[in-house]
């Protein structure tokens, strides 16, 4: 009876490892969570993500789940551009991958920055090329750079160029690298803990008792999860990131000319190389933090975006929606989650869209 009692644990165990550690188990699950109103149903994203990190009460907030509604049909006949874009969620959790949604767009494909996979694509087309890098400022210093681009996005022809000039020794220790890569990511899976999390302890029936526990930190210790912080004027939850002068992605965080120049720098050597092989033009996106926008916190913020869309040595093309997310701005970002509502989604493409419309 013990070792039937002891298997039954083993496979348990077993089946929650396999699921956490599979993207397909992953999105399975997920599913079937998100389906469910129940005590069984999962609410961690449900009510935002912050909400899912924090867990108060006061936040627990629905949120709006749909993407963007595609707009009617444009009169404007023309297509003349295939677009591709390299972003985050933002973007992909807001937006279909359909073309209507953008002006004299022909087709779209999106990558993502948190894709472990690079992604070789071919830029052989009749119609010209647009490349959109988008990027959150949270994100931006560690992100926007050459190096972590071409990681997710590069192109098939460089790849095979590469594959010529190499040894049969090298190609082989490559295949055996990528092959150690795939066993180790099976084996433990890059966001392993947070997917155990999810599996195990996001559950409408485990809910109230976290918030009941986080009520009270907050209440009466003034303390809530590491992660999140609430506004100075208690209508906001903002990743603490966001926040904290210590941190690289905050928007209060002192920056140096040398840091803006650096970034100018990068901006620029992103747009040389893809310029280089096939795109006809290449557009950036810097989406500010909300914090930055709401301006609900005491102390200004460092106005990053705007120092680097300023600086007098940079050429490329950036779309910063800042000044337009300002107008009415407590409209624009949901309350318990870190992202830009479906108002806020809309400000952002109407801007790109307007960039898109004066393209040669």
């Amino acid at each position: 009876m013990r070792r039937i009692i002891a298997l039954f644990i083993f496979l348990f165990f077993f089946a929650i490892l396999a699921i956490s550690s599979s993207e397909k188990g992953m999105h399975w699950i997920t599913q079937v969570r998100y389906a469910r109103n129940d005590a069984w149903g999962a609410d961690k994203y449900r009510f935002g993500d912050l909400y899912g990190i924090s867990y108060l009460s006061d936040f627990r907030i629905v949120k709006d789940t749909h993407l963007l509604a595609l707009p009617s049909p444009s009169k404007i006949l023309s297509h003349d551009y295939d677009l591709t874009i390299l972003g985050d969620s933002y973007l992909y959790g807001s937006f279909q991958i359909n073309p209507a949604y953008y002006s004299r767009v022909n087709s779209v494909q999106m990558f993502r920055w948190s894709d472990s996979l690079q992604h070789l694509i071919s830029t052989n087309s009749s119609r010209k090329k647009v490349l959109l890098i988008e990027c959150v400022e949270r994100n931006m210093w560690d992100r926007m750079n050459l190096s972590d681009a071409r990681r997710r996005l590069d192109f098939q022809a460089a790849k095979e160029e590469k594959e010529k000039d190499k040894s049969t020794k090298e190609i082989l220790l490559n295949q055996l690298d990528r092959f150690d890569s795939g066993v180790k990511s099976a084996i433990y899976h890059p966001t392993l803990e947070s997917n155990l999390d999810f599996v195990l302890f996001s559950m409408g029936l485990l809910g109230r008792i976290k918030e009941l526990k986080a009520d009270f930190t907050w209440k009466v210790l003034g303390r809530t999860n590491p992660d999140v912080q609430v506004s100075q004027d208690g209508q906001f939850l903002y990743l603490e990131e966001t926040i904290n002068v210590q941190k690289r992605g905050s928007s209060f965080r002192p920056i140096g000319k040398d840091e803006v120049n650096l970034m100018v720098r990068h901006l620029q050597e992103m747009e040389t190389y893809y310029l280089s092989h096939g795109y006809d033009q290449v557009l950036f996106s810097l989406i500010p933090n909300p914090v930055a926008v709401l301006e609900t916190e005491v102390g200004s913020t460092n106005l990053a975006l705007e120092k680097i869309r300023k600086h007098p040595k940079l050429r490329v093309k950036i779309i910063d929606p800042s000044s337009a997310l300002k107008q009415n701005a407590a409209l624009n970002f949901y309350q318990s989650d870190s992202h830009w509502n479906l108002r806020g989604a809309q400000i952002w493409l109407n801007e790109f869209n307007q960039v898109l419309e004066k393209l040669p």
